[in-house]
């Protein structure tokens, strides 16, 4: 059995698939298995998998329908038998010896997951971003901490996949898993994991290549258009009430969420924020009925508001409720 289940899934890659199979089995932790599930690839994705078995026996390969991310790395989880798993993007890419460091790392501290830093990855050069290792809180370092630690602090920390090492019994012993959602799946995992996590640490270094702007990439489109903030919200709220912990999460994960899907209003494409706008207020009208103590009684939201007319509006929302408390 490998120590490492490295998960990947993969949908029309063809030009990057290569480029992070090799990141990966270059490394210099050799006690892995890479689980690659094909999404239902359109371009030669599949091809190049089935050529890098034939090179390399560590490689598994799942053929199936298009379904999403969040189900392909299901797929994967479950076929999974290390004793850490890694879910790794197939247009990115690992930093040289990355794997031997988080392995280590994990055993050291016995982490349910560890947390490390990832590079921006923009036409080949590696850059400081949103996810880099000097992004992580400080306060956390050199210490291991726990789901306890953390409950006002929880957002602080990057909510992608790539940028965590998990224990494998820990995510199959609370169920943990992706929303199967298109985008966004990686937030209820996330969540979950870090509300019952007894073990967690930060190692502060890049490890991870996080590529930027390809074509076809879900991020690198600015306008939005999708509804994941909305399901997510959905979804972690269901968590919260069936894993008993409603009331010690409730306003860390309203305040957190609902202002995401307030930002995406703000920059969602123009021919269909119509009908975000519609699920958006049949959000806030739940949560303002289900939340009446909260800032946004006092907001209002129009479908024409701009990006920073919202963060103007939700800044006094916040200010009139806070002076009427």
């Amino acid at each position: 059995m490998a120590k490492l289940s490295i998960i990947i899934p993969i949908y029309n890659v063809g030009d990057y698939i290569s480029e992070c199979l090799d990141s990966i089995l270059i490394q210099s932790f050799k006690d892995l298995e890479v689980i690659c599930v094909n999404d239902g690839s359109t371009d030669n994705s599949l091809e190049i998998l089935n050529d890098y078995k034939k090179r390399d026996e560590r490689i598994v390969i799942i053929d199936k329908a298009n379904e999403g991310s969040g189900v392909a790395r299901n797929y994967g989880l479950q076929l999974a038998r290390g004793e850490y798993v890694y879910f790794v993007d197939g247009d990115d890419l690992l930093t040289e010896n990355a794997l031997q460091l988080i392995v280590d790392e994990a055993d050291k501290k016995q982490t349910d997951i560890l947390i490390f830093g990832a590079y921006s990855y923009y036409d080949g050069k590696k850059k400081y971003g949103g996810y880099s290792a000097n992004k992580l809180p400080w306060k956390y370092f050199n210490k291991v901490f726990s789901a306890q630690d953390i409950t006002r602090t929880i957002f602080r920390f990057p909510s992608t996949a790539w940028t965590k090492l998990y224990r494998r019994d820990f995510l199959i012993k609370n169920n943990i898993k992706f929303q199967e959602i298109r985008a966004g799946q990686d937030q209820l995992l996330f969540f979950h994991s870090m509300i019952k996590a007894e073990r967690i640490a930060l190692l502060p270094k890049n490890l991870y290549c996080y590529r930027k702007n390809r074509t076809g990439q879900v991020t690198a489109c600015k306008k939005k258009q999708n509804y994941s903030p909305i399901y997510v919200f959905s979804a972690i709220e269901k968590l919260l009430k069936d894993e008993g912990l409603f009331e010690k999460y409730q306003w860390v994960f309203v305040s957190g969420y609902f202002s995401k899907a307030t930002s995406w209003l703000g920059k969602f494409r123009d021919d269909m924020k119509a009908g975000y706008y519609e699920e958006y207020m049949k959000l806030l009208k739940h949560i303002q009925q289900a939340y009446p103590s909260g800032w946004w009684i006092m907001f209002s939201p129009k479908l024409n508001d701009s990006y920073c007319k919202l963060k103007i509006k939700q800044f006094v929302a916040k200010k009139f409720r806070f002076m009427l408390k």
